[in-house]
């Protein structure tokens, strides 16, 4: 794992499932935990010893607990796995329907920053371009298996990148940052993004969605 964060490796084939797998995904969750909670209580330490507004407040929210606890264990273990971590195989189908995903994701971000009504329109197109791109690649992946060269030799520049967003996009459960050591506050993130990486690639998509989903079970129950 260590040799991994140091620099990503792409591997063709992932390990069979069984009961070396299922051992490596509960260690690779476990750390996941570990590193999440330690990191929690780190900044919150920073935050008890006066730390004159640099790390944003957790932002507040309006959703309903059962609807949180639908997304945190659902919702984001699934379209979260998919969008930044789905692709990671470099077949085509998947860099495809990446390609679409992260540009709906652009798309979102902007909305944020527009009026309600049109940013409700592009939200909804956004949505449909996900899905549109879902069935396609749902209709492509046992065709488009090919893996290209460039994806191979930048595979580590795509790992890191894509865990920087990653841990980036949960700067919205903060409130707005008064100061640049407030991205301090999705290290947990993005650390976690990294581990998740190598779950991916190393057990696949499905144990990748079982460990964000465990992570966050866990997490929400500690905490």
């Amino acid at each position: 794992m260590a040799r991994f964060v140091a620099r990503p490796t792409f591997v063709p084939q992932k390990t069979p499932w069984g009961r070396h797998a299922a051992l490596a995904l509960l260690m690779l969750v476990s750390l996941d935990l570990a590193i999440g909670l330690g990191s929690d209580t780190v900044l919150g330490l920073l935050g008890k010893a006066g730390s004159g507004g640099v790390l944003p407040a957790p932002a507040k929210s309006d959703i309903s607990p059962t609807i949180d606890l639908i997304n945190a264990l659902i919702f984001a273990p699934v379209l979260e796995e998919l969008l930044f971590r789905g692709w990671m195989t470099g077949r085509t189908a998947g860099l495809r329907f990446a390609a679409w995903g992260m540009a709906a994701l652009g798309v979102l971000l902007v909305s944020l920053q527009l009026p309600d009504e049109l940013a409700r329109h592009l939200a909804k197109g956004a949505a449909i371009a996900v899905l549109l791109a879902l069935f396609q690649w749902s209709r492509s992946r046992d065709r488009d298996t090919s893996v290209p060269s460039w994806f191979i030799r930048h595979f580590r520049w795509l790992v890191w990148g894509s865990t920087l967003l990653f841990g980036a996009i949960h700067l919205g459960n903060f409130e707005s940052m008064t100061h640049p050591l407030g991205i301090l506050v999705v290290l947990p993130q993005t650390l976690g993004g990294l581990l998740l990486a190598y779950t991916r690639t190393r057990l696949g998509l499905r144990a990748a969605i079982a460990h964000h989903a465990a992570f966050n079970a866990i997490y929400l129950t500690v905490t």
